[in-house]
């Protein structure tokens, strides 16, 4: 079976994912990656190549969306830059230097949300962080999401927690394209572990990117330290070792 048939197989057996392939935003979406135009109440912009999403409300739980097509076929996550400090400039970085797309919050998580849902994006199902993601993947179905988030040593239980700097996940299991990401952070001087193999504790278990249908072990979830943020704000040749590592599983 073809990798399109295979990847459609998946979604269709997923009621919950396919679910999210019948939204509104996600039709936007899809659109918008071929011809950048008004999602209102998103507010349009452009900077030279780059368009831009610029939430100006919280419905849907707000959100910003980045897209410059002269990049490569990857996506940067940053769903909590106001509260996992240092993400955002990590992640403007990987998308400045590699990344076609990248999505970040735009309120804080813990903010009273206008509707049912919460505004945190690894939490809420319907928003135009999740439509990106999908809506992108359907034009690049190899395309990798990379999701930055922060952690705390101190709130780790396990021995490995406490000293990681770094721990990769692909959700419940892993694939070699986990273990070259792993392996290459790891040469960079960066004490970093697998989710499932090498450490058996991550912050973001129920992530529910991991129930959008997206394509098996592309969603990558990394956790930096607080340590790790301010090493890789503070040291640009590191900054851009790690993205290097990124780039060598796209």
């Amino acid at each position: 079976m073809k990798p399109i048939s295979l990847y459609l197989v998946s979604i269709l057996f997923s009621s919950y994912a396919f679910s999210h392939y019948t939204q509104p935003l996600y039709k936007d979406m899809l659109s918008w990656f071929k011809t950048p135009t008004d999602i209102a109440p998103w507010q349009l912009q452009q900077s030279g190549q780059q368009w831009i999403l610029r939430a100006t409300t919280m419905q849907d739980g707000g959100g910003h969306v980045f897209f410059n097509p002269l990049n490569q076929r990857c996506i940067v996550s940053v769903p909590h830059k106001f509260y996992d400090m240092g993400t955002l400039p990590i992640g403007q970085f990987i998308y400045d230097t590699l990344c076609q797309v990248m999505v970040s919050n735009s309120h804080q998580r813990y903010v009273k949300s206008p509707d049912t849902y919460p505004m945190d994006f690894s939490k809420r199902p319907y928003n135009i962080h999740n439509a990106a993601l999908i809506a992108y993947q359907t034009h690049n179905i190899n395309a990798k999401v990379f999701q930055i988030h922060g952690f705390s040593n101190k709130k780790r239980r396990t021995k490995q927690g406490k000293t990681a700097d770094v721990i990769v996940s692909q959700g419940k299991a892993s694939n070699l394209t986990g273990q070259q990401l792993t392996s290459c952070l790891s040469q960079l001087g960066l004490t970093t572990f697998l989710y499932g193999t090498s450490i058996k504790e991550l912050g973001g278990t129920k992530n529910i990117v991991h129930k959008l249908g997206l394509q098996p072990h592309s969603f990558i979830h990394i956790e930096l330290s607080k340590p790790t943020r301010t090493r890789l704000r503070q040291e640009s040749s590191l900054l851009k070792k790690f993205t290097t590592c990124l780039s060598r599983i796209i």
